[in-house]
C-alpha cells in the first residue's frame, strides 16, 4: 500500500456542527432534515448554491412532476 506525506499545516475551521451534510440532492435534503429534527446541529454544505444538486442546476423537472394535472410519465 502506498502512502502521501503531507507538511504539517494549519487549516481555519468555519463553523463546527454534529451532522455535516454534503450535497443538496433528495437525498441530502432529506439527510439534513432528518438530522436536524433529532435536535442535532446540522450542516448542509452544496457546491452549486442552490438547493436540488445537479437536479436543479441542469434543468431536470421537480420531484413532485406527478402532482402536476394530466402529467404523463414514458421511457
Amino acid at each position: 500500500m502506498r502512502f502521501i506525506t503531507e507538511k504539517e499545516r494549519q487549516t481555519p475551521v468555519l463553523d463546527e456542527t454534529d451532522v455535516l451534510v454534503v450535497g443538496s440532492g433528495p437525498g441530502g435534503l432529506a439527510a439534513a432534515i432528518a438530522a436536524a429534527r433529532t435536535g442535532v446541529k446540522t450542516c448542509l454544505v452544496e457546491r452549486y448554491g442552490c438547493f436540488g444538486g445537479n437536479m436543479t442546476v441542469v434543468g431536470v423537472e421537480s420531484l413532485a412532476w406527478y402532482r402536476h394535472e394530466k402529467t404523463i410519465d414514458s421511457e
